[in-house]
């Protein structure tokens, strides 16, 4: 009976992790196809694509505050069998985050050259390229939360096949406008990093009429609304995953500011490397979102034991699949930067990258799938206090340590000691205090 209801469990991680995995696999594309087609504008380009996109982490980091209770709620919702309190309490959310992000978003408009100029401390061409790409990417964080909030939505319901649909479309798109955009095919004109930059905002709004009608299907459209019901448990979710992913980007730019210091080769090696390593570790966030999903539905129906068991099945399972890839990208990377490297140093700094960054996969998705399944548990506070602790103290701490001595290989060592500190302290909080703090937010 139990192997039946372990068989049960791996069946049902797979029907929902395996559409996540692609999906965000598609979201690494993204990333993967600018940087493919910027590369062929030289080594400053590639280099402030990276720069803009450790900011833009970090300004997206806002969309958690409402795309982590959009999970929960959904999956809670519908593990006690209230589909009309998901859209009541989404819909809500929702049109709290519209109006943020619409002012969040004019306001780092603004912000974008102060922000490079601090984080990098670059000039020239590839501050000028920098600040082009962000400036449209963060014009469109709006769209961007939109898309991401419904995509929450479908996912917290299980139907992760519809995420997969919708977000695959943005990527062919975008596939199709990169080369048009950046380079001026087809009598458009030659827009270089800016291309890219538009390239992706408008892929992202193609997502939306698709994630609307595939949650019109489900029953799950938001209703949106004013009315303060939901917003405190919301908060009382999102507010520790935005203090966890604020702090958290805050570390990961200090970190890109001391890699962008050691020039733009080094910058160029970093981005490449980061682009192809994100194939590996973004399915750890579709493993996250789906111990997020299964384990939130076990607490929205009262099943504590069989929360924990299906979580660790998640866990398990994805952590050891991003390792062993891992692994392989470790002792191939040299051959897989090739088509993205403007020169042979780059290509040689940016394989290295991926022999620390490839051995690290085991603990990262120790750390990402773990914090997922207890945030489906209701404890968003535990993994923010543990993530943005060790960043801080290892990640960040050690890279402005080691770098006048190592180089760039001070802040690689530092990035794999830093993920294995997160994933083993989290997994032994799971294991032994799963019971203690897992808790239902609706009722």
């Amino acid at each position: 009976m139990g192997f039946l209801r372990l068989n049960s469990e791996i069946k049902g991680m797979i029907k929902t992790s395996l559409p996540l995995v692609v999906v965000e696999l598609v979201s690494s594309l993204y990333s993967l196809t600018d940087t493919y087609f910027v590369s062929r504008l030289g080594e400053e380009a590639v280099a402030a694509v990276g720069i803009s996109m450790y900011l833009f982490m970090l300004i997206q980091t806002m969309a958690s505050l409402f795309t982590i209770p959009a999970i929960v709620f959904t999956s809670q919702s519908l593990g006690s069998g209230r589909r009309d309190l998901a859209r009541r309490s989404t819909g809500e959310v929702l049109a709290y985050g519209l109006v943020a992000s619409i002012a969040y978003s004019t306001l780092f408009a603004w912000m974008t050259p102060i922000l490079i100029s601090i984080q990098s401390a670059t000039t020239g061409k590839t501050y000028s390229y920098a600040v082009e790409y962000l400036v449209i990417r963060v014009g469109g964080f709006p769209i961007l939360l939109l898309s991401m909030f419904l995509d929450s939505v479908i996912i917290g319901s299980g139907s992760t096949t519809y995420s997969m649909y919708s977000n695959g479309f943005g990527l062919i798109l975008n596939a199709i406008l990169d080369p048009l955009l950046i380079y001026g095919y087809l009598g458009l004109p030659r827009m270089e990093v800016s291309g890219a930059a538009i390239a992706t905002v408008v892929s992202n709004a193609s997502s939306i009429p698709l994630q609307l009608f595939f949650l019109s299907k489900l029953g799950l459209t938001p209703i949106i609304n004013f009315k303060n019901n939901y917003l405190k448990q919301a908060i009382e979710l999102g507010l520790p995953a935005l203090a966890e992913r604020l702090v958290f980007s805050i570390g990961n730019n200090i970190y890109a500011g001391v890699i962008a210091r050691l020039g733009d080769t080094v910058m160029a090696a970093h981005n490449i490397g980061l682009r192809i390593e994100s194939l590996i570790y973004m399915p750890g966030f579709a493993f996250s979102m789906t111990a997020s999903t299964l384990v939130g539905k076990k607490i929205g129906a009262g099943l504590l034991d069989e929360a924990k068991k299906t979580g660790w099945v998640v866990i398990a399972t994805g952590s050891m699949l991003i390792g062993l890839i891992g692994v392989v990208v470790a002792l191939t990377g040299y051959y897989i930067v090739a088509p993205f490297a403007p020169s042979e140093t780059v290509r040689s700094l940016a394989s290295i990258y991926l022999m620390y960054a490839g051995l690290s996969e085991f603990g990262l998705g120790f750390a990402m799938i773990t914090s997922g399944a207890l945030r489906g548990a209701g404890n968003t506070k535990i993994p923010m206090i543990v993530n943005t602790a060790s960043l801080v103290a290892v990640r960040v701490s050690l890279s402005i340590l080691l770098v006048s001595s190592m180089g760039p290989h001070g802040p690689w060592l530092a990035m794999f000691l830093d993920v294995y500190t997160r994933g083993l302290l989290l997994l032994t909080i799971y294991v032994s205090l799963f019971y203690r703090v897992a808790r239902k937010v609706l009722y």
